[in-house]
C-alpha cells in the first residue's frame, strides 16, 4: 500500500461518494474504484459500505481512516520541517482571534502545534472580526479566527468551529433557575448586544433570531467586547445572546442557559490571504482538521 493509496481513501472517506472524490482527486471514477477495491482485497476487510447512500465506512474503514490520517500528517509534517530547515527560516506565526475562541477553540489547537513546532514563535492579538480582516489586509497578522461574513475574496477561508447560542441572565432572573428558555419568554427584556462596528455580522444574525423567535427588546444596550457584555449583564441591565463557549469568561452573577428555539449554530472561520499562505498556516489548519477529525470519531457510538 502506497501512500497515494491512502490520500485516495481519504478523500472519498471524507466525501462518501466516488463520483465527487474522483473529481477532487483529478482522476476518473473507475480506476479509484479499483484502487479501493485493490485496497480492500488486500487487508482482506470491506473498508466502505455500498449498499446505502452516501457510502458509509465500516468499523475497519474508520480504524484506517485514524491510522491513514496521522500517516499523512505525519509525512506533510516531515516536508515541511525539512524544507524549513533547509532554507534556515525562523517560524513566526502572528494570529488574530476572538476572545471567545481564545478562551475555548483555540487553546488545544496551540498545544497540538506547539507539539510539533517548538521552535516556532507565537502571537496572539484579540480583535474583533472587521479588525483582523483589515489587519490581514495589511499585512498585520498572518491568520485570523473571524466570524461571518467574510465577504474578501482574496482570502483563503475554512469553517473550523461551530458552537451553539445560548442566554446569558442575571443570577436573579426569574428564568434564572430553568434547565432551558424560549425566545419568546423574554420578550420586552433588555438586549445586551454587540454594536454594529465591532460585530456586524453577528448582532445581525442575533437580532434576526430574536425577531424570528418573538423576543422583541424592550431596549438594546450595545458593547464592544464579549466581556462588556456579560459585565453588563452582571449588573442587572439586561440579557444576552453568546456563544456557548463564553461560559469560560462569565462573571459572577451571570448564568448561562440553552435555548429551546431552533436556532443556527455560530460559525468560525480561519482567514488568510491566499496569496501570502505558508508552511506555517498549512501545518495549523492540519491540527486544525485532525482535532475536528478525532472529536468526530469520538462522538461516534459505533465501535471500532
Amino acid at each position: 500500500m502506497e501512500l497515494r493509496h491512502l490520500r485516495y481513501f481519504v478523500v472519498l472517506a471524507e466525501q462518501r461518494h466516488f463520483g465527487r472524490a474522483a473529481e477532487i482527486l483529478h482522476m476518473a471514477q473507475p480506476p479509484l474504484s479499483q484502487q479501493i477495491k485493490a485496497m480492500e482485497e488486500e487487508l482482506q476487510v470491506s473498508l466502505f459500505d455500498r449498499s446505502v447512500r452516501p457510502i458509509e465506512l465500516t468499523p475497519a474503514g474508520k480504524t484506517l481512516l485514524r491510522e491513514a490520517r496521522q500517516i499523512l500528517q505525519q509525512m506533510s509534517r516531515a516536508q515541511a520541517m525539512t524544507k524549513r530547515v533547509g532554507r534556515g527560516q525562523e517560524g513566526n506565526l502572528v494570529i488574530g482571534v476572538t476572545g471567545t475562541a481564545a478562551a475555548e477553540f483555540l487553546p488545544p489547537i496551540l498545544e497540538a502545534f506547539y507539539e510539533r513546532w517548538p521552535d516556532v514563535t507565537l502571537s496572539l492579538r484579540e480583535m474583533s472580526s472587521p479588525a483582523q480582516l483589515l489587519a490581514l489586509e495589511k499585512g498585520e497578522i498572518h491568520l485570523g479566527f473571524v466570524r461571518p461574513p467574510i465577504l474578501d475574496d482574496t482570502l483563503g477561508i475554512r469553517l473550523v468551529h461551530q458552537e451553539p447560542f445560548q442566554v446569558a441572565l442575571p443570577d436573579n432572573h426569574p428564568l434564572a433557575g430553568s434547565a432551558g428558555i424560549r425566545l419568546a419568554d423574554l420578550n420586552g427584556a433588555a438586549l445586551v448586544i454587540f454594536d454594529r462596528d465591532e460585530a456586524p455580522g453577528f448582532r445581525d444574525l442575533i437580532m434576526h433570531l430574536c425577531q424570528s423567535a418573538g423576543f422583541f427588546p424592550g431596549r438594546v444596550q450595545e458593547a464592544h467586547q464579549m466581556v462588556t457584555m456579560l459585565a453588563l449583564v452582571a449588573a442587572r441591565i439586561g440579557v444576552a445572546l453568546v456563544p456557548r463557549s463564553a461560559r469560560h469568561l462569565t462573571p459572577e452573577r451571570v448564568v448561562l442557559r440553552p435555548i429551546l428555539d431552533d436556532t443556527p449554530l455560530i460559525e468560525l472561520y480561519a482567514a488568510w490571504p491566499r496569496d501570502r499562505n505558508s508552511v506555517l498556516i498549512e501545518e495549523l489548519l492540519a491540527v486544525i482538521d485532525e482535532a475536528r477529525i478525532t472529536q468526530a470519531v469520538d462522538l461516534d457510538p459505533t465501535p471500532v
